[in-house]
């Protein structure tokens, strides 16, 4: 009960930020215990709560999508250096769903060498169901800043709930990555699907 009211009270400060909802606090960084790497199995690098929904993002290997392109479908492997695929998974805390029919936003920045990188997330279905995701090869080791923005959704609403993501949400996370491995995270808020 104590999360379900701070995750709560989270989301409601988050929807103050004017026009972008934001979450309401820096990422409070994660050390991991030992590095992880990503481009073996998944790693959840946070959980922020942003404009009344909840917004996961992890790292996992590459992997080839099958996806329209032009007017087929087809296999798109990843690229020669695209070795971590960026998933996200906004979530409704309310109902527990994911939230389909939003573009997806990724901008990360690595605070070291000053680099960034800006991905469109595909809407996807996968082993964890629907999420938004692309393949990525980043931008090296070093301090991440990364910045995701799940845009309204185009779906019709109930009217007791028109006024719900009609504005961007955005949440911010923190990563490290070291020799390829994730060794620093955001410390996750909880689960809006448990």
């Amino acid at each position: 009960m104590k999360s379900f009211i701070a995750l709560s009270t989270l989301m409601l400060l988050a929807g103050t930020a004017g026009s972008v909802m934001a979450q309401s606090t820096e990422p409070v960084v994660k050390p991991l215990a030992t590095a992880e790497d990503p481009t073996q199995k998944t790693i959840l690098v946070g959980r922020a709560p942003a404009g009344g929904m909840v917004i996961t993002f992890e790292l996992e290997p590459a992997k080839t999508m099958w996806m329209p392109m032009g007017k087929r479908w087809m296999s798109h492997a990843p690229g020669k250096d695209e070795v971590f695929h960026v998933e996200v998974k906004p979530v409704d805390p309310r109902s527990k769903t994911r939230i389909a029919y939003a573009d997806v936003a990724f901008e990360a920045v690595n605070r070291d060498n000053k680099r960034t990188v800006k991905l469109s997330l595909h809407p996807m279905w996968g082993g964890s169901g629907l999420h938004y995701a692309a393949n990525s090869a980043l931008v090296g080791d070093g301090v991440y800043r990364a910045t995701i923005t799940v845009n309204p959704p185009t779906f019709s609403r109930d009217i007791k709930d028109k006024e719900l993501w009609m504005q961007p949400a955005r949440a911010d996370f923190h990563f490290k990555l070291a020799g390829g491995k994730l060794v620093e995270v955001s410390e996750p808020a909880p689960d809006a699907q448990k």
